[in-house]
């Protein structure tokens, strides 16, 4: 019995160890008769046994436990290729587009299966469509899981194609669970390593690369350079890469050169523009210059944030405008409908915004309270858009929410009406500007300007809990914890 049982395994591993839809073009279906087991439909199979001849068969087994292999309908990756090379490639210019789309339609040679569900994973993140949750079957969790196990049962020999899929799973952000070991640092620091490993940080190792090879390695380079930038400021956290171990050269627009076989070159200079920024000429209009503009304002709040609560006048109304251009931003790209394409850092600059606002909600004149309250509503629409997007947002909305209820408002427009009518009788002296601290004041050092938005944020926000725990009573220590663990 044991024998019989043993020799069925071995068949039923060797029919699931083809299960890699291998047909883009006539996506032909899983025969059920086959497997023994009913095979949903989003699931699809392949006659093609050489792709995985060179794992070891228990992997061969794992991975179709994790239906590793398995693709939506063509009608949905269509759709999800293409939500990648709209909204997502502008910002992770990893993959050269028309390769891709040539192996894409090709049946006899197919792109890597672990990039295919790499960039399947990245953009059902944004794709809203009405059947896409069904059965979780399309979820970034559900694609995450998939391209994790290819990448553990080392599937995928190319290392460029490797570190593409690395650079996608490094945008991977469902909750705050995701930021460790699993999640965006754990993938950003191996995709660093690995470049440095194979030396796309020093010039001497494109000499003998093809053209095309050269500019996708400079691509990937930039790519994790900028990203391990961001992932810091975000988050507080170090930086991994040193500029002087680095030697490449400077992106420029022809490393976003692709060609094909019908119009010879692309013509689309948006993704280069974008990720660049480098010329006059360049700024063009719609999502992404919106982006580059909020980034610059979410810079202009950190500064601000860094310097108070002894921050000068003039530095509050600077803030406050910034803050206030951030939200008007997410609005304008709302009434367009391109919020929810954003990407993850927009977040960033909608807590930086957020905490702004509401660290001036001190003000004494009414009608500036106003307009910090109306501008702090808008960022809790905006926040409760992304939301749908990006998880993470609501959790950041259902904690920001306690912070500006309507009777902390009212008592707060009580106090500074009161304090209005004082100075027009002359009783009490202008003191919205918060006196200057007689220590001299020590500017941080550059590094510490850049990294830490995080650690500020967090003290903004505890000192203003801590201001309306003393008013309203303390607030939850769940939410207190949850906040903490997500930034």
């Amino acid at each position: 019995m044991n024998a019989i049982n043993a020799g069925e395994r071995d068949q039923q591993r060797q029919r699931r160890g083809l299960q890699f839809q291998n047909v883009f073009l006539g996506w032909e279906s899983w025969d059920v008769n086959e497997s023994q087991q009913s095979v949903p439909e989003h699931q699809y199979a392949s006659k093609n046994p050489i792709l995985v001849h060179h794992l070891d068969p228990l992997d061969v087994d794992i991975l179709n436990q994790r239906h590793a292999f398995d693709l939506p309908s063509q009608a949905v990756c269509d759709a999800l290729v293409d939500v990648f090379f709209k909204w997502i490639a502008p910002v992770l210019p990893v993959i050269n587009r028309h390769d891709f789309m040539r192996r894409y339609r090709n049946p006899q040679n197919p792109p890597s299966i672990l990039l295919l569900q790499a960039i399947l994973m990245v953009a059902s993140r944004f794709y809203h469509n009405a059947h896409s949750s069904e059965n979780g079957a399309i979820s970034p969790r559900t694609f995450y899981k998939k391209v994790k196990a290819l990448y553990d049962a080392e599937y995928e020999r190319d290392p460029t194609t490797v570190l593409q899929a690395v650079v996608l799973l490094g945008i991977y952000w469902d909750g705050p669970d995701d930021l460790t070991e699993s999640g965006i640092f754990y993938w950003s620091r191996l995709g660093i390593a690995l470049a440095q490993e194979h030396g796309l940080h020093q010039s001497e190792n494109y000499v003998a690369l093809s053209a095309t090879q050269r500019r996708i390695w400079k691509r990937i380079w930039w790519t994790l350079y900028t990203r391990d930038r961001s992932v810091a400021a975000a988050f507080g956290r170090p930086l991994h890469i040193n500029s002087e171990d680095c030697t490449v050269e400077p992106l420029d627009e022809s490393d976003f050169i692709e060609y094909d076989g019908q119009n010879g070159s692309s013509t689309d200079r948006t993704p280069a523009l974008f990720f660049m920024q480098s010329t006059e000429d360049s700024r063009m209009k719609g999502a992404a210059q919106s982006i580059l503009y909020s980034t610059f304002y979410t810079i202009v709040c950190q500064l601000h944030l860094l310097q108070a609560p002894v921050s000068s006048k003039e530095a509050q109304s600077s803030a406050f405008h910034a803050a206030t251009s951030i939200v008007s931003i997410m609005e304008t790209m709302q009434s367009k409908g391109e919020l929810k394409y954003t990407p993850s850092f927009i977040i960033c600059h909608a807590v930086v915004s957020f905490v702004t606002l509401r660290s001036q909600m001190e003000a004494s004149t009414p009608s500036l309270l106003h307009a910090i309250r109306q501008n702090l509503e808008a960022n809790l629409d905006m926040l409760e858009v992304l939301a749908h997007t990006w998880p993470i947002a609501g959790m950041l909305l259902e904690y920001f929410r306690t912070m500006t209820g309507p009777e902390h408002f009212e008592r707060m427009l009580s106090t500074a009406t009161e304090k209005c009518g004082k100075r027009a009788r002359g009783e009490e002296n202008d003191s919205s500007t918060p006196l200057r601290s007689s220590a001299r004041f020590k500017r941080p050092k550059l590094q510490q300007v850049v990294l830490p938005q995080t650690r500020v944020v967090l003290q903004i926000l505890q000192r203003e809990t801590q201001k309306q725990s003393n008013s309203q009573g303390p607030l939850h220590d769940k939410s207190n914890t949850g906040v903490e663990m997500t930034l």
